[in-house]
């Protein structure tokens, strides 16, 4: 597989405009920055409570990330053109689009980070909801890292159905990378669930728990009595 590709130019200067116009609504803060590897294929898996969420995220990452969005989007002139430019890979909603899962390896082969959010949709409660196979999935079949993100405070921003409130903080907090080594080239159905909850746990453990559903809450607070 190759090495990280330098974004192109459209990128560049979109990533400089986004950081200009999230600083507009909030205050990013960001942690562990560090353990995202800069080379070879990664996914960032990441809970998901905003809009603001995607560009926060390819803001503070250290190298281009490619996302999945609806194939909508594509049909406006304009985004037709800049959404390809940003590595954005259209998919029909609620398809399971073959094409869109297939470009998303391709990517990954080709050293790129490619960003995810297993949930399927924006939260509406702020609780994170339970994570679909789609990142183990990919990952297990490209052997790509999974880095687990946690996003916390852009549903306060700008939540869903919402209208924007500025001058919020919007934390992203980066974890090591799930170690999914076992479940290499076993995608049957007991395994890919395994590594999906794998994945779903790491993410979990980055965030507060009045992010959590109540029964990974409670876990979390039993976990540090028993600490």
């Amino acid at each position: 597989m190759a090495g990280a590709p330098k974004p192109n130019i459209v990128y560049r200067i979109t990533k400089v405009i986004a950081r200009l116009v999230l600083r507009v609504f909030c205050r990013i803060e960001v942690s562990g920055v560090e353990k995202v590897p800069l080379e070879g294929p990664i996914i960032i898996a990441s809970n998901h409570l905003s809009w603001l969420d995607p560009p926060a995220i390819g803001v503070v990452l250290p190298r281009p990330i490619a996302y999945i969005a609806r194939a909508d989007l594509f049909q406006k002139p304009f985004l037709r053109w800049l959404l390809p430019r940003l590595y954005v890979i259209p998919v029909e909603r609620g398809s399971g689009d073959l094409a869109a899962v297939k470009a998303a390896i391709r990517s990954l082969r080709s050293g790129m980070a490619f960003g995810i959010f297993p949930e399927g949709t924006r939260s509406r409660s702020g609780k994170m909801q339970p994570f679909k196979s789609g990142a183990a999935a990919i990952a297990l079949r490209t052997g790509a890292q999974v880095v687990p993100l946690a996003v916390i405070g852009s549903d306060k921003i700008w939540p869903p159905g919402g209208k924007p409130r500025l001058g919020g903080r919007l934390r992203l907090v980066i974890g090591d990378p799930v170690d999914l080594s076992a479940y290499r080239g076993k995608l049957d159905k007991e395994h890919l669930e395994a590594a999906t909850k794998e994945v779903e746990k790491a993410v979990a453990a980055l965030l507060p728990r009045e992010y959590l559903p109540e029964v990974a809450s409670k876990a979390a607070t039993r976990r540090q009595k028993e600490a």
